[in-house]
């Protein structure tokens, strides 16, 4: 089983120079954001997709590498909100999903990973429907280009934390372009981790598999919390052909990341 990692390490200054440490460390597929906000990368230092030449010394490091893109990440916060009601970060959300289709297209992903909204300070039914209008549009998009939108479960707090969220954001938009990225970390904050994992698993293309306290959104790797992993194996082998597993967390220390997939492939098979 092939393991997607974040298309970022430790001491790399660029994109590029990632991509080599990483093919040196086993990987074969990534996923890709514009920006890294977990990991405190300086963006576009790191990658500025509207470069042309960083895109075409980007696509010949993965050449070179051997790497595949598997997803693209579109980018997330207060200023790039798809369902915010202030018009201006609203668009910008937009711009941003569409972009990252653009990117998909270009590094021949399938996945677009996204939020449908930052923290919420005002209630969700407005949102709701902003985020919503936006999937059923921007689905159409996708299917155009042959990707499919996957929707991610975030925390408490956010839009799209609970089963019942995601499935009223994805109402209306266009059969197989719209799916779920199950993210266990924040399910884990929901209390409810068996519970989400049995509900949105089914309906997932891509799993997020990091860990926590319960408590916060640490991105710990897998056994370093409290998440059962033996109720998620039993759960994600339910599925013939199990969504692809992408660990957006960083290695145990003294890991590459050769040996953090083995460890999480023997976790999955306890």
């Amino acid at each position: 089983m092939e393991i997607v990692c974040p298309a970022w390490c430790p001491g790399a200054e660029n994109l590029t120079d990632a991509l080599k440490t990483l093919a040196d460390q086993g990987v074969t597929a990534v996923e890709l954001c514009t920006s890294y906000p977990r990991f405190g990368i300086n963006y576009p230092d790191y990658f500025d997709h509207r470069n042309a030449f960083e895109i075409d010394m980007m696509l010949a490091q993965l050449k070179s590498s051997g790497i595949r893109v598997n997803s693209v990440h579109a980018p997330f916060g207060v200023n790039c909100d798809i369902s915010s009601p202030c018009d201006e970060v609203h668009e910008r959300g937009v711009d941003a999903l569409i972009e990252s289709i653009e990117l998909a297209t270009v590094v021949d992903a399938k996945i677009i990973v996204l939020h449908a909204s930052d923290a919420l300070a005002d209630g969700i039914s407005k949102r709701l429907d902003r985020a919503r209008g936006v999937l059923r549009e921007v689905s159409v998009v996708a299917e155009e280009s042959g990707v499919v939108l996957a929707l991610e479960n975030l925390p408490p707090g956010y839009l799209g934390h609970t089963p019942e969220e995601i499935k009223l954001l994805i109402e209306g938009a266009r059969p197989g372009a719209v799916g779920v990225c199950f993210d266990s970390g924040h399910a884990n904050l929901t209390g409810r981790f068996t519970e989400f994992a049995e509900m949105l698993i089914p309906y997932a293309v891509e799993v997020h598999v990091h860990d926590n306290d319960g408590m916060r959104d640490q991105h710990k790797f897998p056994g370093e919390g409290t998440i059962s992993w033996k109720a998620f194996a039993e759960i994600y082998h339910r599925r013939a052909e199990g969504p692809c597993i992408m660990l957006e967390c960083i290695p145990p220390a003294g890991l590459i990341w050769g040996a953090a997939f083995r460890r999480f492939r023997n976790v999955l098979e306890e």
